[in-house]
């Protein structure tokens, strides 16, 4: 009964050190991911660039329109690379491209400045994760 006993203790405590090894391997490549995904020069960027093409060419529909102004308003940008992407494809600079105060329009493209925005948030997540795995290994 008591070697019965220190048996089953020892599956559960080995089943707890691969849980727990498990957690650890899955937070840390996890981590690894977001980093490597919310970078300057990232596989994020070509991405976010498309999509901001794609919404300035459908910019005369009201959805795409509206998309488009909530990001360059409240990122504070203009187009994917800035205010160019509008001329080459022979659209208006919208309002929401410009700063309210001096009424040019913003430099950076929405492509650098989401991308920046990313950076920032991730580093944090990024960090707190690292933090939850260094208690898995410490306890």
């Amino acid at each position: 009964s008591q070697r019965y006993t220190l048996v089953i203790n020892y599956f559960y405590l080995l089943q707890y050190i691969g849980t727990q090894a498990f957690a650890f391997i899955f937070g840390l490549a996890g981590t690894a991911v977001l980093l490597d995904n919310s970078v300057r020069d990232s596989k994020l960027q070509p991405r976010i660039k498309e999509s901001m093409r794609r919404l300035i060419m459908n910019s005369h529909h009201e959805e795409s329109r509206q998309t488009l102004a909530i990001i360059q308003e409240s990122i504070a940008c203009c187009g994917a690379d800035g205010a160019q992407d509008y001329l080459s494809l022979q659209q208006p600079l919208p309002t929401e491209c410009r700063d309210t105060v001096t009424g040019n329009p913003f430099y950076h493209g929405c492509v650098d400045e989401l991308t920046w925005f990313f950076e920032q948030k991730c580093a944090w997540v990024a960090a707190l994760a690292m933090t939850v795995c260094f208690l898995h290994v410490s306890n």
